[in-house]
This record gives structure tokens, sequence and C-alpha cells, in this order.
């Protein structure tokens, strides 16, 4: 462990869709990912933030240990580390409008075709009293995806990811928000936004100089107030809401209507950057920086389904004030 309050936000995407035996046989060995040539007191915090995983609990275990935060028995040995899980959402096929209830419209068809969703809950489950005992924190940020799940829209849902919970009424069971195991993790622990350290602000989808304005307290109250109510339709669960919003990832305005809207979003927020998931970058399979580190976009493509390219982001906030930030890859860790 690096320095006194070694604080990492682990941000990752993740599908939430099925379980099934997992075969482990070819687990990654994870690659040092700890600061070096460094002096050990130069360290205050360090954020990890990974991105979509997409059901896929072996690509969840692997970027896990790959950070550092898990050990070959998947229990959690980040310290203090702080864990942000955003969940995740089906990829979006191009031209394909982004509208999540509209049943005729198909935006997608690869995140309830994963087998591993009980498997990824019950493993964060494992890990949050074992990071708060610790001194550490799993904060779990919501994705479009459990939306849809909670709102009925199964649009997804297979035959696999059904008999994994053994039919379909314990299945809907499962995600009720009241009383599912899976629908009151959700409700009552998932947040839409998140602010870490005053410097960064993480959701699953982008921000939008809109629902910025707002500020992450009003977002998230009312994201849990319409959860709750079950009112699944709401604007704030539509586009360009920060659980579908892809408008900073694909440019839409060119560079310089993107810059200056991060800005925007930056001054609301008080922060230095915004770092979402969402988009994959599977062509590339490494991070996307936009307007000088301002805005980073890190699905890399996690899953299987689109080439398993395992990364995380790694923030180093140092006693001096000054930040580092790295790339984390299974050949090793990058500047970025």
């Amino acid at each position: 462990m690096v320095g006194k309050s070694f604080i990492a936000a682990l941000v990752c995407a993740v599908a939430l869709v099925g379980a099934a035996p997992l075969d482990r046989s070819a687990e990654l060995v994870p690659v040092p990912v700890r600061p070096m040539n460094l002096a050990a007191s130069a360290v205050a915090h360090r954020i990890v933030a990974v991105g979509d995983i997409h059901s896929d609990i072996k690509a969840a275990v692997n970027v896990l240990k790959m950070a550092g935060l898990i050990d070959s028995k998947e229990n959690w040995i980040g310290g203090t580390d702080t864990f942000i899980s955003t969940a995740s959402s089906p990829p979006k096929k191009k031209g394909a409008p982004e509208h999540m209830f509209s049943l005729e419209e198909n935006i997608g068809d690869l995140v309830d075709r994963g087998a591993d969703t009980i498997a990824v809950y019950k493993l964060f489950q494992k890990l949050r009293p074992q990071a708060a005992a610790a001194g550490g924190e799993i904060v779990n940020l919501l994705g479009n995806h459990e939306v849809m799940n909670m709102g009925g829209d199964l649009r997804y849902v297979t035959k696999e990811d059904t008999a994994s919970f053994g039919g379909a009424s314990k299945r809907k069971a499962a995600w009720n928000v009241k009383s599912g195991w899976i629908g009151q993790f959700v409700s009552q622990n998932f947040k839409i936004t998140h602010i870490q350290n005053g410097h960064t602000v993480f959701s699953h989808g982008d921000q939008h100089v809109d629902w910025a304005k707002l500020g992450v307290d009003t977002l998230n109250q009312m994201s849990r107030d319409n959860i709750m109510a079950g009112k699944f339709k709401e604007p704030i669960f539509r586009t360009p809401g920060p659980l579908w919003n892809r408008a900073l990832a694909e440019n839409d305005g060119g560079d310089k209507k993107t810059c200056a809207d991060i800005e925007t979003i930056k001054k609301y927020y008080g922060v230095k950057r915004l770092v979402s998931g969402h988009t994959a970058q599977d062509d590339t399979g490494r991070i996307l920086s936009r307007c000088n580190g301002s805005y980073l976009v890190i699905d890399t493509g996690n899953s299987a389904y689109y080439g398993s390219h395992y990364s995380a982001l790694e923030i180093l906030e140092m006693t001096d004030g000054t930040q580092s930030a790295y790339a984390i890859y299974t050949s090793g860790k990058v500047p970025i």
C-alpha cells in the first residue's frame, strides 16, 4: 500500500444479467499498478476507474485483479480504496434511436445475452462489507440497463439469463425494487452521478449541460425518488440524461462545441474532469481522452463480446496537490 490514505475509485460499467459456472483457468497474472519511482509519502490518494464489464464475470475478476483490488480468492485487498461501479449498457447499433422504452426500437443486443448477472452482483455484494471493514468503500453508480430491468424492459433477456434465476417469475421477483435482492441492492445503493474527492465526476453515460446545472445531489435524489415510485420513463432516465447520453463521446457538435460543453459541465460540478463509460472504444481497446484530458471514456471493451480489451484508469493525487493519470492495460501502465 502506498501512502497513508490510499483511496481508489473503481468505476466499472458492469453488465448485470445472468449467472453460470465460471471457468477461470485463463485468469490473468496482475501487472504491477502501484506508483513506480515515487516516494511513498508523495501519493495521497489513488483512484482506479474501470469501464463496462457487460455481464462478464471473468472480465470483472481479471480487471479487479489487474488493478490490485482483489486477490486470487476474489477477496478485497484494496485497503482504504473506494470502489465505484457504474453498471452497463447494451451496445448501440449505428443509426439506432436511443429511447429506452420504445420496444420497437432495437438499440443493441449484447448485455442481456451475458450469463453472469448473479455472479457479478454477488461479487460486488461480497466486496462491499470487505472494503468497509478495511476502511474502504464501494460506491455503485446506476447504469441504463439496471433501469431497464427494474422497469420491466426485458428486450435483451435471454433464456439462459431467465434460467439462471430459476424462471421468469423468480427473475422478476429478484429485480423488484422494494423486495427483490437485486432490486433492493440497486434502489438502495446506486447513484446516478458521483463526484470523487472534488475533482472528478463519474457517470455511466455522458454528462449534459442541462442536467449538470441541477447538481449532483439533486440528480441523485431525483433518480432515487423516481426509482422508488416506479417511474422508469422519466426524462432523467432517457437521452440526454447521464445514463444514455453519448454526445461527448461521439463528438456530435465537433471539437469546439464538445470542449465548450465539457468546460461548462466542469464548472457546474466544480471538477477538473469528467469520466464515463457506455460508449465502447473496442475499435482501439484504449481509453479515449478529449479536450486535454478533461473528458475520458473508459469503456475499452472489457467484455469478451467486445474483445476482452482489459483496462483501467488510474489517477494519482499527490501530496503537493498535483495529479497524474495513467491507463493500465495488460501490457502495463502508460501516462494518459
